[in-house]
């Protein structure tokens, strides 16, 4: 069961998508924005409390004047990251656009240089882990004292994150960690963003039935962003059904698959085969990278792929929300409270 977000290439160059937040070096003035954002996220729901997990694949496209910076993402748990390749997004951007084409055609709509050190404030910020992936020199770091994250990233050459305690601090008393990427080798100039290699991270939610998109670290930039996720889950996702549908945080649906007379019913789609699923057959050669990631992550697993948009979100708001996005599955009763938005589940308030 799974999730994601689109191509930053087809996308309008003022974009700005969520998930976590880009940090300029201490003594850069210029600006420095997330153009554009990519996520594929593919969730496996647990069978019991805490035993969810995600790989979330990630691709920024950032605009500046700087030859290095630091991304800064939000986990539930230590995520194991890893390279990933960038083919996965312009496969499944044209997938979506060709079930898109066709659908409307029949009429079906639905709804500082070198690498990051670890010194001083080890007493504050515990270094979970670090290790070069790609390009990217990573840690995976928990602030344990307020004020700490910001003395780590002022000591690694970075600016710090003002007045952002009303976030860094819920992630804090959450436990959650902070995935510490450093971008070195890149050379940003006025008016020609570059776009990161991928990277995926691997973790647990927490929870046992929410797909989690961080997103209150988006609150701390200053323009309005759009969001485009491209959601693989075992079953379709609650959107409108009560209160913990995706449309009650501003998304709307664009596409899903559905079952057509050949499929089994509800039993999602084969994309680690999709040239033996009767739905996906006459798409799978579009889909070698796609294929070979389900082969190697999750194979004999079967999915259904739902596109949900979200356009002019203001940071500000998203700020207050009183959690990061967490989507759920299509619960047919609609009194039904998802486990992991109970009291005391991840998702809950």
């Amino acid at each position: 069961m799974r999730s994601l977000i689109a191509l930053s290439v087809l996308l309008p160059a003022t974009l700005a998508l969520a998930d976590g937040k880009v940090v300029a070096p201490r003594d850069y003035r210029g600006s420095l924005e997330e153009e554009a954002q990519e996520a594929i996220i593919i969730y496996e729901a647990g069978k019991s409390a805490a035993s969810g997990k995600e790989d979330m694949i990630l691709k920024i496209r950032v605009a500046g004047e700087v030859a290095s910076f630091a991304w800064i993402i939000p986990f539930p748990n230590e995520p194991k990251i890893a390279k990933e390749d960038p083919k996965l997004f312009k496969e499944l951007f044209d997938y979506v656009e060709a079930r898109t084409r066709r659908t409307y055609k029949k009429g079906r709509g639905m709804g500082g240089g070198g690498e990051m050190a670890v010194k001083a404030a080890e007493s504050a910020v515990e270094v979970l882990s670090r290790r070069i992936v790609g390009s990217y020199d990573t840690a995976v770091v928990r602030e344990k004292k307020a004020g700490a994250l910001n003395g780590w990233l002022k000591q690694e050459g970075f600016q710090t994150l003002d007045d952002a305690e009303d976030v860094i601090g819920y992630y804090r008393k959450k436990g959650y960690v902070f995935a510490c990427i450093k971008v070195s080798d890149v050379e940003l100039a006025k008016g020609k963003p570059v776009e990161s290699h991928p990277l995926r991270f691997t973790f647990g939610t927490g929870g046992r039935d929410g797909i989690y998109f961080p997103m209150k670290m988006t609150g701390l930039q200053e323009k309005p962003f759009n969001i485009n996720l491209y959601v693989f889950y075992g079953a379709w996702l609650n959107g409108k059904l009560n209160k913990y549908g995706y449309v009650h945080r501003g998304f709307s649906l664009r596409f899903r698959d559905w079952d057509s007379p050949k499929c089994k019913a509800n039993a999602g789609k084969a994309w680690s085969a999709p040239q033996h699923d009767p739905y996906l057959r006459d798409m799978a050669r579009r889909l070698p990278t796609v294929t070979e990631l389900f082969q190697t992550l999750h194979p004999g697993e079967r999915y259904y792929l739902t596109n949900i948009q979200a356009f002019g979100l203001k940071p500000d708001k998203v700020r207050e929300w009183p959690n990061d996005l967490w989507l759920f599955p299509y619960y047919i009763d609609r009194q039904f409270v998802p486990f992991d938005a109970r009291p005391g589940g991840p998702a809950s308030k």
